[in-house]
């Protein structure tokens, strides 16, 4: 089988890795609109459990995910009117650089005999030259901008109300901390979490009332940056906050799709289904993803459109359930100013229940991520 990747992000460089494995002889080639030094966007990601012996987890593939630095969290912690509560999140999660998570998987890809090509854009249908394939997975993450995504794919996109910036900091957060802070300008809501012995990462929302109210519309970057590490300074302990050049503050974009592939062409990663960063699921979601269409495709090398559409029949309910809680997360934390008169302990338990009636999340990728492992099992 011939088959075209775009774009080099966790999603497609899982997909790419394994089938290769599963199918060496498989001619399998990755295009990358960056230039290869280009910086990765974003700081850490949450991963579930420890590698390498959670399949969900993409270092769990790498025979150097020790030199990753990444760090294991099992506590949360709520802080609201400047009072904290700790509790254990009753599971092990993983913080990674998401930077060392691509290289690493890059560099892996390449060992297997994948060609990786660089400032290769692929901007409309005719360039994926789907003719030339018998398969195009599109993996290059929420760019609902192209034109090649057809009648059939185009996305869903719906933008949340609240402003947030993906920042980083060395403070070190010992475990997955969420901090409401009121300020004279509003209300503002940090997410954070080490993802190294040194860094962390520290995503912070606020309403656009709040965002216009303090200024931020307005304020350089660096400024901004400033502004930011004033408003959590002491949970910061003085550290600054530091946000990747290029990267401003937005509404969050959640792109969704009713089908998962049209023709040889399919979807994978936040190219078939973004969720909103407060549930913490998007790399999961993309291994999982990723892991569904490997064995779609190796159950049926002779017949792409028989893979395709067992992915469809496998992946799309369990996008159907990641949309839903983290569309419920979102407006959760869109809503929190109402909430901001709760006691700490009402907060957490408001903050705990927000999805408890929706099917759980984890045990819907465990089921369908075991499925998909079982390659040659129909």
């Amino acid at each position: 089988m011939k088959i075209l990747v775009v774009g080099a992000g966790p999603s497609g460089l899982m997909f790419a890795s394994e089938t290769k494995k599963l199918q060496p002889e498989w001619d399998i080639r990755i295009i990358e609109k960056n230039h290869p030094d280009a910086n990765v966007v974003g700081w850490g990601v949450v991963l579930p459990g420890r590698a390498p012996h959670h399949p969900a987890n993409p270092l769990s593939y790498l025979a150097n995910h020790e030199t990753l630095d990444a760090q294991y969290l099992e506590d949360f912690k709520l802080t609201h009117h400047n009072q904290s509560a700790l509790k254990s999140t009753g599971v092990t999660l993983c913080g990674a650089e998401r930077k060392s998570m691509v290289r690493e998987l890059r560099q892996l890809c390449v060992s297997l005999g994948i060609t990786i090509d660089y400032e290769q854009p692929a901007l409309e249908d005719a360039e994926l030259l789907c003719n030339d394939y018998d398969l195009v997975v599109v993996s290059n993450g929420i760019n609902h901008t192209t034109t090649y995504y057809r009648d059939a794919l185009k996305p869903k996109i719906e933008f949340g109300k609240n402003r947030y910036m993906w920042y980083g900091t060395p403070k070190t957060f010992d475990a997955m901390n969420l901090i409401f802070k009121s300020h004279s300008k509003g209300i503002f809501v940090a997410h954070s979490y080490k993802y190294s012995s040194t860094m962390s990462t520290f995503v912070v929302e606020c309403s656009e009332e709040t965002y216009q109210k303090s200024g931020l519309d307005e304020m350089s970057a660096q400024d901004a940056e400033k502004f930011i590490a004033s408003v959590f300074e002491d949970d910061l302990d003085g550290n600054p906050v530091m946000a990747q050049e290029g990267l401003k503050w937005r509404n969050f974009m959640t792109l969704s799709h009713e089908q998962a592939f049209d023709g040889n062409v399919a979807l994978l990663g936040d190219a078939l289904q973004s969720g909103h960063f407060s549930i913490g699921h998007g790399t999961t979601m993309a291994v999982v993803g990723a892991q569904i269409l490997v064995k779609a495709v190796y159950d049926n090398p002779d017949n792409v459109q028989a893979a395709l559409t067992d992915f469809n029949q496998h992946v799309m309910p369990i996008m159907r359930l990641f949309d839903q809680h983290a569309t419920i997360s979102r407006l959760w934390f869109e809503t929190v100013e109402d909430r901001m008169h709760l006691s700490p302990p009402e907060i957490a338990q408001s903050f705990a229940e927000r999805r408890s009636e929706l099917p759980p999340l984890p045990a819907a990728l465990g089921q369908a991520l075991e499925r998909a492992l079982a390659r040659g099992d129909k």
